[in-house]
């Protein structure tokens, strides 16, 4: 029997035992900042020899933690920071966890240890259809350093196929990096971006963060997906976010009769 095709599944398991197995860096906090309500970023200095692709993660842990069997001490987090950038970007939503307290508390001098970057969750290398990104809540960020990076190129060369970000939020306050996203519809032709509001009346137009009709209310549904992409059979899909969200989308495709060969999934677990 043949086999059929499969989306590309990427789980963000550890493909190590423990960080000391791991030539680790260890690096300094340069400022954190809130990118949304309860999601806190942190701009960590970058070590010299420290490589990574757009979209990579990294696994942090807190020098002098003790751990606990609640919890180890220790987070893979995506890179919402591009390549090119001289400082490397981290973002988490904010829980009551003994790491996310440390990291809340977290000043300017203060350390954190970092993996090597890891993963396979990166651009494609020769683009063949017009690139898809859904996100669910803080699964932004490995798009956001892959559009961050896409706009250092598209300063030499246009974008090789349109990009739309798809980005799944309970309410405008829960959208992180906003902002900087809305202002990519100037700064990187090519690129659009549609917000989703679970929590957010159909009526609520421009003032939920757009003018443009990229704005929706509800959910992410296959209706909705057909509305946005017309042409979605011909897309390839990137989608991130937690294990019942990517599952749900990936029936969401199904339902769209994407090409399963067309998805690549990366599953964001303990985060």
């Amino acid at each position: 029997m043949a086999t059929l095709p499969q989306p590309v599944f990427i789980n963000r398991s550890r493909s190590f035992n423990k960080m000391e197995d791991l030539d680790a860096f260890q690096v300094k906090v340069i400022a954190t900042h809130e990118v949304a309500q309860d999601t806190l970023a942190v701009v960590l200095e970058k070590p010299a020899g420290f490589d990574y692709e757009a979209g990579q993660f990294v696994s942090v842990t807190i020098p002098g933690f003790t751990p606990t069997d609640e919890d180890d001490g220790e987070r893979m987090l995506s890179l919402a920071s591009a390549p090119h950038e001289p400082h490397l970007l981290l973002a988490m939503r904010m829980r009551d966890s003994a790491f996310k307290r440390h990291i809340a508390q977290l000043r300017p001098g203060d350390a954190l240890t970092i993996s090597p970057a890891m993963g396979d969750f990166v651009l494609p290398q020769d683009w063949q259809r017009p690139l898809v990104m859904v996100a669910g809540g803080i699964g932004i960020t490995p798009f956001l350093g892959m559009l961050r990076h896409l706009g250092q190129r598209a300063a030499v060369a246009p974008l090789p196929r349109p990009v739309t970000l798809l980005y799944g939020n309970r309410n405008p306050a829960s959208a992180a990096f906003r902002e900087e996203l809305q202002a990519l519809r100037q700064t990187l032709p090519g690129c659009r971006v549609v917000h989703v509001f679970s929590e957010v009346p159909a009526d609520a137009g421009a003032g939920a963060g757009g003018d443009d009709g990229s704005v929706f209310s509800g959910l992410i549904t296959p209706e909705l997906i057909r509305q946005v992409l017309p042409d979605c059979r011909d897309c390839h899909f990137f989608v991130v976010g937690p294990d019942v969200m990517v599952a749900t989308l990936q029936d969401h495709l199904d339902a769209c009769e994407v090409p399963p060969e067309q998805v690549t999934l990366e599953f964001f677990a303990g985060y």
